[in-house]
């Protein structure tokens, strides 16, 4: 029986943002298109990791950072691997990169999306701030969260 290898964290580049974007259209309503996270590789406050298993991207975290603030734009991992702790090594990968550099991260998540929340809880996020109607497709109000990203 062949093993499989453990995904592997990597940065946003030019030869994996094609899955990137591909992912984000499979896990979100709205997503960003290829154009704008190619985009993205370009500005120099941009941060984005995608988790790479066997040659695809199966898991990635964009955020972005203005001053000592970072903002979590996306995190999403496909289906098929969620609940193996990829999320968590995203997040790792990006707020061990900010740290020093950012001392809070903000981030906007659906309210319907409980299992979003609770993880971000576990990442040392809280809740603080609503916004109704803050989504559309379908629309939606956000939960506002923060965490420390101080030791």
């Amino acid at each position: 029986m062949t093993q499989r290898a453990e995904p592997e964290i990597v940065l946003f580049s030019p030869e994996n943002i094609s899955g990137v974007a591909a992912l984000a259209a499979r896990c979100f309503t709205t997503p960003w298109s290829e154009a704008i996270y190619r985009r993205e590789l370009e500005n120099p406050q941009s941060v984005g990791f995608a988790c790479i298993a066997d040659g695809e991207v199966i898991g990635m975290i964009h955020c972005n950072y203005v001053l000592d603030e970072l903002t979590l734009n996306t995190l999403c991992v496909d289906e098929a691997y969620r609940r193996q702790g990829i999320a968590r090594r995203l997040w790792d990968a990006a707020s061990g990169m900010m740290r020093g550099v950012c001392t809070v991260c903000y981030l906007e998540v659906r309210e319907s999306n409980t299992a979003a929340q609770a993880l971000y809880r576990s990442l040392g996020f809280v809740q603080t701030g609503y916004r109704p109607r803050y989504y559309s497709l379908p629309e939606e109000a956000a939960v506002l969260m923060t965490a420390q990203l101080t030791d």
